[in-house]
């Protein structure tokens, strides 16, 4: 073989060697750059153009027309006797079927002057109110909150509403915070002396599905129906038809009298990794947003 024809089939090999890595280049890139144009909901996206492959974020869906929003029916501050503040909101879900997998939140804080001093955020999730026609309610809380000023008032802002809806809700009954029960309430204060009040309760994991993460929390009212103290904890890997012991304790004296105590018990049916054994038991009941 001559030089010029090891020459010609080198270049050949080359020739091959890079049309195939151009070919790959293309499978890779172009179906991306036409994907994210072409209005069409293909190659993974999460929706039309956005999300998935592509670099624009998908915005949250809007609010189906035929579900209500959430109302807020309070929101209110207590005094954590250690110059912290819990600040806590009463949202009402009215809507049998839908909920919410998660929304943005955000506490404003104001002074006497009427002025916003401060903002606290966070996200959190709504179940449906469910086929009992039970209040569908959701205590969103944030505790320590510190500040050297004096706080008049306290608003909170609701927004990016994620909605989803659950197919059958008979088959998880009760479905709000029913799915887990709280039996045996006990409040009081604390016997020993080194701490003040507590509240305690045993959950029951009545649905057939086991949780990664279950919601607890208890507010004490005085007899004007003030919130007057907050607490919370979470409970982790619940499984089906089991319960577990939780107690909750405040350190410190409270402003007013304690009347009784709401207890309540969430878990985010709609956050296909929140179920322990099995994704797909949860995903059957979930419609595709």
């Amino acid at each position: 073989m001559t030089d010029a024809q090891r020459k010609l089939k080198k270049l050949f090999i080359t020739g091959i060697v890079l049309f195939f890595v151009a070919a790959v280049l293309w499978v890779l890139l172009k179906p991306k750059e036409q994907t994210c144009f072409n209005g069409v909901k293909d190659f993974g996206e999460e929706n039309i153009d956005c999300g998935g492959i592509c670099a624009k974020k998908c915005p949250p869906p809007l609010r189906p027309p035929q579900v209500s929003d959430v109302k807020v029916e309070w929101v209110e501050f207590v005094e954590d006797g250690r110059n912290n503040y819990d600040l806590i909101a009463k949202l009402l879900n009215s809507n049998e079927h839908w909920g919410v997998f998660q929304l943005d939140y955000k506490f404003n804080i104001y002074n006497r002057q009427g002025v916003i001093i401060d903002a606290v955020e966070g996200q959190t999730y709504i179940m449906p109110k469910g086929f009992l026609k039970n209040e569908g309610k959701k205590y969103v809380i944030k505790n320590d909150f510190e500040t050297t000023e004096n706080i008049e008032k306290v608003s909170i802002e609701l927004f990016n509403f994620n909605w989803s809806e659950v197919k059958d809700l008979r088959d998880l009954p009760e479905l709000n915070a029913k799915v887990i029960k709280i039996r045996d309430r006990e409040y009081g204060f604390v016997e020993d002396g080194k701490e003040f009040y507590y509240a305690s309760g045993i959950t029951e994991n009545i649905s057939m599905h086991s949780f990664f993460m279950v919601e607890l929390s208890v507010i004490l009212f005085n007899e004007n129906n003030e919130p007057i103290a907050v607490g919370k904890t979470d409970q982790w890997t619940l499984e089906a038809n089991s319960g577990w012991k939780f107690e909750i304790r405040w350190r410190n004296p409270f402003n007013g009298d304690v009347d009784y105590a709401d207890f309540d018990a969430q878990t985010n049916v709609f956050n296909i990794k929140n179920f322990m054994k099995e994704r797909v038991t949860g995903e059957k009941y979930i419609i595709p947003r």
